[in-house]
């Protein structure tokens, strides 16, 4: 209605909206060095000048250490294929298909945080509490969440008449967070120091380089650090850990969704596993060859996103852009629903069509299907972010939702569950979400059977030979 770029207000701040793929480049990607920083969400303390969380901090020397970090050590963990970690938890993740399928929602949310506590920390047990706490702290970033989020003045005056209990609120929060994450940082350390700490996790990344010194001039065999700077450390930990929880588990979610009202496309997926794995459980060895796979889970980003809006970009500096100035603490959205919307890179955009990615006909079609779709490079990357500010996960992320994709369409045959007196489809809205910053959809009816016999004993052999090295 509006064309590619428009511009609204509330409360005094000014919003500039774009959906056009070419304009969002020009401004976050070519321009990005003037529309990297963030805005102040106001149910959070200072989260752009404190270290909890590196997404929403603004660019300065915390926020560069901590992202140069963890680019790092999630470049060395996807050299290393994430150490077997998704593997082991999707063959346990298939177990709970079969034996509790109608929980597989919450199962969906408890495999994303075992991967990740058990990366960063060797402790899976830790999964269910990073996952309440991620979307207790994404309530609070959304506008659907405290007023003061949306009617910020509020938060002022409370602070003038001198009782604010958002900030009271959130002080407490907060400090129980960092207290949590810190005696996590604190155990990794004993155990790293007794040397049960596995060298494979992000924990022991840390240690190591404090040990060594790194940055320093001088060993440091005992790893004494200061107060602040243990902070620093266990933040950047903790907050990864937490973010990683969350903006996979939507994304199995709406896949699944797909698969049950598009059984075509499951078939279709089946047949390229069956030719390509036979009766084995596919592995990230087999990803060259299963590009219908690869289709189906990135047409599955695009048809449902889950963060439709964009993340905010403040811009940091007056800039001058088609004969209009945006100005210094303007917030730029690249609003990622419409730009999976454009009719002339997404011809029938609204619905589900993984061919997009297959068919030479198609605009958004790359060769060779060896390597295109994907999550990592490629056409339609806008899903994680842009310029300075993209998402960092984006490897783990295809290496997740592919083993996973590939590994239920293995072992089940996915439906929409079935009125037993009518035998039509239980009706539901494949549209409704939670009111988050990042969505994931309202839980919906979904039957699930194993594809076979077979298949179910070799569920059930494979996730009694990683059952050992399970902490549960």
């Amino acid at each position: 209605m509006y064309g590619p770029i428009y511009e609204t207000s509330m409360m005094g701040l000014r919003f500039v909206v774009v959906t056009d793929e070419a304009m969002a480049q020009e401004l976050l990607i070519k321009k990005g060095n003037s529309f990297s920083g963030r805005t102040q969400i106001r149910a959070l303390l200072d989260h752009r000048n404190s270290p909890v969380y590196v997404a929403l901090q603004d660019r300065h020397e915390s926020w560069k250490r901590q992202r140069k970090w963890v680019h790092a050590a999630m470049a060395a963990a996807s050299q290393a294929k994430f150490y077997g970690y998704v593997d082991r938890e999707v063959k346990r993740y298939l177990m709970t298909l079969l034996v509790e399928p109608a929980r597989f929602h919450d199962n969906a949310r408890e495999l994303t945080g075992r991967i990740m506590t058990t990366l960063s920390l060797d402790d899976a047990t830790q999964s269910t509490r990073f996952g309440t706490k991620a979307t207790e702290t994404l309530r609070l970033m959304s506008v659907s969440g405290p007023i003061i989020n949306a009617l910020t003045p509020l938060y002022a005056l409370c602070d003038m008449v001198g009782y604010n209990p958002w900030r009271k609120f959130e002080e407490e929060r907060e400090s129980k967070m960092r207290g949590w994450w810190r005696e996590n940082l604190q155990v990794a350390k004993k155990r790293f120091l007794q040397g049960t700490l596995p060298d494979n996790t992000w924990s022991y990344r840390y240690l190591a380089q404090v040990a060594a010194g790194e940055g320093t001039a001088n060993k440091n065999p005992g790893l004494e650090q200061s107060a602040e700077e243990e902070d620093f450390a266990a933040c950047m930990l903790g907050f990864q850990t937490m973010v990683g929880v969350v903006t996979v588990a939507g994304p199995i979610q709406y896949f699944i969704m797909a698969m049950g009202m598009h059984p075509e496309w499951l078939k279709k997926m089946q047949e390229e596993i069956d030719r390509v794995c036979g009766d084995r459980m596919p592995t990230v060895a087999d990803y060259e060859q299963l590009p219908t796979v690869r289709a189906c889970v990135k047409e599955s980003l695009r048809w449902r996103s889950t963060v439709p809006l964009g993340v905010p970009h403040r811009c940091e500096e007056d800039v001058e852009y088609r004969g209009v100035t945006i100005k210094k603490d303007d917030v730029v959205l690249a609003c990622e629903w419409a730009l999976n919307r454009v009719p002339e890179q997404y011809p029938d955009p609204e619905n589900f069509r993984p061919e997009r990615w297959l068919e030479p006909d198609w605009p958004t079609y790359m060769e060779p299907l060896s390597r295109y779709p994907n999550l990592r490079e490629g056409k339609g990357m806008h899903t994680f972010g842009w310029g300075r500010r993209m998402c960092l996960g984006q490897s783990i992320a295809d290496y997740e939702l592919f083993i996973i994709g590939a590994s239920v369409a293995w072992g089940f045959d996915l439906s929409l569950k079935k009125c037993p007196l009518t035998g039509e489809p239980l009706p539901f809205d494949d549209q409704a979400t939670n009111s988050s910053v990042i969505l994931e959809p309202k839980p919906f009816p979904m039957d699930f059977k194993p594809r076979s016999t077979e298949r179910a004993k070799s569920i059930m052999q494979q996730y009694e030979s990683i059952q050992a090295e399970l902490r549960v």
